[in-house]
């Protein structure tokens, strides 16, 4: 993909012929109204103090110039800019948390679930250092669900988040996989330059999750995994920062290794991959979807409402993993339909939703 954003401090040496947007003038009177809580926009007695700052703030030119869009920004110097992009978090999120939370570096492979954990990543004002990975590219079947549009469709799914990230963080330190992973790669994408203090793994391969759980437990860094369930999801935390010798998937399929898993049919991967996640945590829905791969559907559903439930709920793991808060291993549910459909939880519906799971595995497993 074309480079990174380039840096520049005078206007004058912005590539000729670029478009030119002006967001600095706006940006300092923003700025003076975030560090003086005490007027409001339009305020009289504000006049004198913004006219002040605007005359003697003293902030850097800075442009931001994108070449895929032949655009430069004119826009603040990367502390000031993130100080106002984030300022609306406070104090949500406390300003020595936000500072952890932009250090801590991530890696997240796989980016159909995954494009909504970058976008979750970023726009909250987290990890300045990131690692994405995905050798597929954008394919309209995927704009139900990942942040692309049609002019992206044949566009490799690692190279628009990478636009995407840099037009909203155009300081981000971007390590780009856009070959995707391999057993051959895994260790340099985990361990080298730099090494990741969280891994998210939104893959499809099987294998490579349980190897990149052995190589994370190994050196002790924690994995986060969000599957989609329905208008829900499951979400897996696996701390191996905290305890070294946690079974691979919380040991819901035991003492699995890499080799057990290679040249699986597509039914079978189907099979295994529920086992990993868990048929009695499944929607009904996702249930009655699974038995019809193949037959009326082409692959398992996903839809973009719950993507971005996954992006937002693996950013705030993330975030509290940053700032050395508890968040436990452990296997999590957030489920619109438990929190909103009356009975969901009663006894009747729980009662005909175990035997709907009985039968789906039995159905399943033949």
């Amino acid at each position: 993909m074309d480079n990174k954003p380039q840096i520049f401090y005078r206007r004058e040496d912005v590539p000729s012929g670029a478009k030119l947007v002006e967001a600095f003038d706006s940006s300092c009177r923003e700025l003076f109204y975030i560090e003086h809580p005490q007027y409001k926009k339009n305020m009289t007695e504000a006049k004198d103090p913004l006219d002040d700052f605007l005359k003697n703030h003293g902030i850097k030119d800075t442009w931001v110039y994108f070449s895929w869009s032949n655009t430069a920004v004119h826009s603040l110097p990367e502390d000031i800019y993130l100080k106002l992009r984030t300022s609306r978090n406070r104090n949500i999120i406390k300003e020595e948390e936000q500072k952890k939370y932009r250090d801590i570096k991530v890696g997240i492979a796989g980016l159909s679930v995954g494009s909504g954990v970058v976008s979750s990543l970023v726009i909250s004002g987290g990890p300045k250092t990131l690692k994405i990975a995905d050798f597929d590219i954008v394919e309209v079947s995927n704009l139900n669900r990942i942040r692309a549009n049609i002019m992206d469709v044949g566009l490799n799914k690692t190279d628009v988040a990478a636009r995407q990230i840099w037009e909203l963080d155009p300081f981000a330190d971007l390590h780009l996989w856009d070959k995707g992973l391999n057993k051959d790669n895994l260790e340099e994408f985990l361990l080298e330059n730099p090494r990741l203090d969280v891994f998210v793994d939104e893959m499809d391969s099987i294998d490579l999750k349980i190897l990149t759980r052995i190589i994370c437990r190994r050196n002790k860094i924690p994995v986060v995994m969000a599957t989609d369930n329905g208008d829900g999801i499951i979400l897996d935390i696996e701390r191996y920062d905290e305890e070294p010798e946690r079974p691979l998937f919380h040991g819901l399929v035991g003492d699995i290794k890499p080799e057990d898993v290679t040249n699986l049919d597509f039914k079978k991967w189907i099979q295994l991959a529920t086992k990993i996640v868990g048929p009695e945590y499944l929607t009904e829905r996702m249930q009655e979807s699974l038995l019809d791969i193949g037959k009326h559907i082409a692959a398992v559903p996903q839809l973009g409402t719950s993507a971005q439930v996954a992006g937002s709920s693996t950013a705030y793991v993330i975030r509290r993993i940053a700032n050395n808060q508890e968040i436990p291993s452990g296997r999590y549910t957030i489920s619109l339909e438990e929190r909103l459909i009356p009975g969901y939880s009663g006894k009747e519906q729980t009662e005909v939703r175990k035997e709907k799971t009985k039968q789906f595995q039995e159905r399943f497993g033949k």
